[in-house]
């Protein structure tokens, strides 16, 4: 158990910022994509080529993804590895729309103590999810759920577990719009990590809403997350205002109903400068509240990338500012395999 416990000691430097410490599987919170990375993680009303979008909805698979090969690798604080290899089919003739992928997270080894401080060897741990979706097309419809297989090593202790993601999204042609519905994470740990008992996963819903400027070449996208709780401050009891006894009854209970409101929204722009080039940029409030240092702010909760089509290859990068200690680097490589067969 020791082990365990430091292997989360190493868990903040690629930390998103949520519900700290609720659940487990907290890895199914992070970016999987350099463009999802630059846009501010959560996107789930954006249907194009982009196959991994489908992983935050699977109601976004669409004709475009056909055939695509999708392959992104991250580059976190402490030698953290992680990625996402997926590949899109549509099924012959009819409005279906299928993928697969595998999200990895590895950190690699780490030293390994026994309860009396002394260094006992080294340790590793790692993170996998597999996970297949289809999406169905009925006008300017689409509906869609994902499966997801969880596995988790953390030194010798193992956990399994099954998630769904149940998705819609709404395609407006005429007014350039788009909006997505998302549950998240519906399933179990089948099993724990520990004789403990079994943890949550991450479930919330989402909501979101994409609309791009008919004379601007700009998309401008507003994502809700876990909108089943209004309330997800974080209860810092550092920011009590005390007198030496107790709580100063003379100061009125502040509701932070703003504050609460903001802590779900993540905004973002995408600019198309032609066909081949896209700059990206994104803010998460809650990310930076929770994670910024009350004397440095920084730039903490906002993320930027870019992408380009370079012969049959479409290559985007992406950068999060995950603290005021640093972020986390992410590259994407994806092509439409017809592309090689022409």
């Amino acid at each position: 158990m020791q082990r365990l416990l430091l292997f989360f000691l190493f868990m903040p430097g690629l930390a998103k910022a949520q519900l700290g410490g609720s659940y487990t599987y907290q890895y199914l919170q992070l970016p999987v994509s350099a463009r999802s990375a630059a846009l501010g993680t959560w996107n789930v009303s954006t249907a194009d080529e982009d196959l991994s979008m489908a992983w935050y909805n699977p109601a976004v698979l669409n004709d475009s993804m056909h055939n695509r090969l999708h392959i992104n690798h991250a580059l976190r604080a402490g030698n953290v590895n992680s990625g996402l290899v997926a590949y899109g089919r549509k099924l012959d003739d009819r409005p279906v729309n299928t993928w697969a992928g595998l999200m990895y997270n590895t950190y690699g080894q780490m030293p390994a103590f026994d309860e009396t401080g002394q260094q006992t060897g080294t340790f590793s741990a790692s993170e996998f999810a597999l996970v297949t979706g289809i999406s169905y097309t009925a006008g300017n419809l689409r509906y869609g759920t994902n499966i997801r297989l969880l596995f988790g090593q953390l030194e010798n202790y193992h956990s399994l577990g099954l998630a769904m993601d149940i998705g819609a999204h709404y395609h407006l042609d005429e007014k350039r719009l788009d909006a997505g519905l998302v549950l998240r994470n519906i399933g179990a740990q089948l099993t724990s990590y520990t004789p403990s008992g079994r943890e949550e996963l991450p479930f919330e819903i989402q909501a979101g809403i994409s609309k791009k400027l008919a004379y601007l070449p700009l998309r401008i996208t507003l994502t809700g997350h876990n909108l089943e709780r209004f309330d997800i401050r974080y209860d810092d009891p550092s920011n009590a205002s005390a007198t030496i006894f107790q709580l100063d009854s003379n100061q009125a209970e502040k509701t932070y109903f703003g504050d609460k409101l903001l802590r779900h929204l993540v905004l973002s722009g995408e600019f198309y400068f032609g066909r081949n080039f896209r700059a990206r940029v994104g803010y998460d409030y809650m990310q930076q509240k929770e994670m910024v240092l009350t004397t440095y702010r920084g730039l903490t909760g906002f993320s930027l990338g870019f992408g380009f089509q370079i012969n049959k290859y479409a290559v985007d990068y992406g950068y999060e500012i995950a603290s005021v200690s640093g972020g986390n680097h992410f590259l994407t490589i994806s092509a439409d395999l017809d592309e090689f067969l022409r």
